[in-house]
């Protein structure tokens, strides 16, 4: 923002410039919010067991004949309990929520830039979870005194010469290793489970292996099944064809000898 004022006389002219700090607080703000989120939500899927019903017993995927017996609201409420807890124990998930933590608790210079800009890492002993906190007053100081230590607590790279990752190179890194789309090196979880931002994912992922395995599994023992429904029918035919015509024979010769 350029101040004062000055005419064609003027010998010398003077800028004065300052940080639009409100602006750069609010995205901080909304990239601190994003970011707990994210890790909450992390924490939640590979922390939290598995539901039992009051008898102690999982739930178990309803049958056919259940969903057809039970109201909308009924399997609605089902279905949300047996999905609790799926992804209990997940390493992957662990693994990235512990990377994505010390991504953003660096040590070293950045480390202690980020917490000199009001950036911190705050564990909860009531469920182990660790989020990021923002401590405004710092970052708008920090903006006032020294704006580029704030923009290198954020963007400094390695791979530009810097002595280690800002926040966001970090925070990259580590998405990517786990979120990268691109067919022939794929994520982590990509790989795994595949994504809808990558429709080649969708049908080429470890999980959907696992499904059509499953279903050629199923499909071989229906047809086992199948085989051996026609074989005893057959069996039974035959022995029902062989009853009547001792039915039949027994009345001939019951006729034949007057009883």
């Amino acid at each position: 923002t350029l101040k004062g004022t000055f005419d064609e006389s003027s010998e010398k002219i003077t800028f004065t410039t300052t940080s639009d700090s409100d602006k750069i607080v609010d995205t901080v703000k909304a990239f601190v919010e994003d970011y707990n989120k994210l890790v909450t939500e992390l924490h939640n899927a590979y922390s939290t067991m598995p539901l039992q019903d009051s008898k102690g017993n999982d739930y178990l995927p309803l049958t056919e004949d259940e969903i057809s017996k039970n109201s909308e609201s009924y399997i609605k409420s089902y279905e949300e309990k047996a999905k609790t807890g799926l992804l209990f124990g997940d390493s992957d998930l662990s693994n990235l929520y512990t990377r994505l933590t010390q991504s953003v608790q660096s040590s070293g210079e950045i480390g202690a830039a980020l917490r000199s800009i009001g950036l911190s890492v705050e564990y909860s002993s009531s469920n182990g979870l660790s989020t990021l906190n923002l401590d405004e007053e710092k970052l708008r100081s920090a903006l006032d005194s020294d704006p580029d230590k704030v923009k290198n607590a954020f963007t400094a790279s390695t791979s530009t010469g810097a002595s280690s990752n800002g926040i966001m190179a970090g925070l990259k890194s580590t998405l990517e290793m786990y979120g990268k789309t691109s067919i022939g090196s794929p994520g982590i979880l990509v790989k795994k489970a595949g994504t809808t931002l990558s429709s080649y994912s969708l049908s080429d992922n470890e999980i959907q292996d696992k499904i059509d395995s499953l279903q050629k599994q199923i499909d071989k023992w229906q047809d086992k099944m199948s085989d051996r429904i026609d074989f005893y029918t057959n069996q039974f035919t035959r022995l029902e064809m062989l009853i009547n015509q001792m039915n039949s024979q027994s009345s001939a010769l019951s006729g034949m000898m007057g009883g």
